[in-house]
């Protein structure tokens, strides 16, 4: 694996490790241990699948075991004593999520055709309505649904939807 993609996972890794730290002390502040424990679960999905350097897993397992002590704490101590953590993981400071990090850059939009969602395309924040619509009828399901013609009408909210009607 070379040094870019290292990053580009690194730096996919440490956000969805953010999102999981703010989702999960969401839900242990608020008493929703199962929403917490569903985070927890798509965290570690993401982590399985994650191109990341060893380094940027080995953080995000021990994040992972210190969100995972308030409802599993003998695991969460076992995995954070195979890790090398110091001391007690029940010792150790709660992790805090960096709001920089929860702020996503791009969006995904759901593609609309005659009312019923057909696709999705996930885009740049700011990208213009012009681009957009471009992308849209370049969608293979709007072009499929096209059949070679042209759409009645084009909807595009920046942001929220792309609706195509024919």
């Amino acid at each position: 694996m070379d040094k870019a993609a290292a990053g580009e996972g690194d730096e996919a890794l440490r956000r969805a490790l953010h999102k999981t730290i703010f989702d999960v002390t969401q839900g242990v502040e608020s008493f929703g241990f199962n929403a917490a424990i569903a985070k927890l679960y798509a965290f570690t999905n993401t982590l399985a699948k994650s191109k990341a350097g060893h380094g940027a897993q080995r953080g995000a397992i021990m994040t992972l075991a210190q969100l995972m002590s308030p409802m599993t704490p003998h695991l969460a101590e076992d995995i954070w004593a195979h890790q090398g953590g110091e001391g007690l993981i029940a010792n150790a400071p709660w992790p805090v999520a960096d709001p920089a990090l929860l702020v996503s850059d791009d969006v995904t939009l759901p593609i609309q055709i005659n009312g019923k969602r057909r696709s999705e395309i996930t885009v740049a924040k700011d990208l213009p309505k012009e681009e957009l619509e471009k992308l849209a009828l370049a969608d293979k399901a709007v072009i499929r649904a096209l059949n070679g013609g042209a759409p009645k009408k084009l909807i595009v909210v920046p942001g929220r939807i792309i609706n195509v009607v024919i």
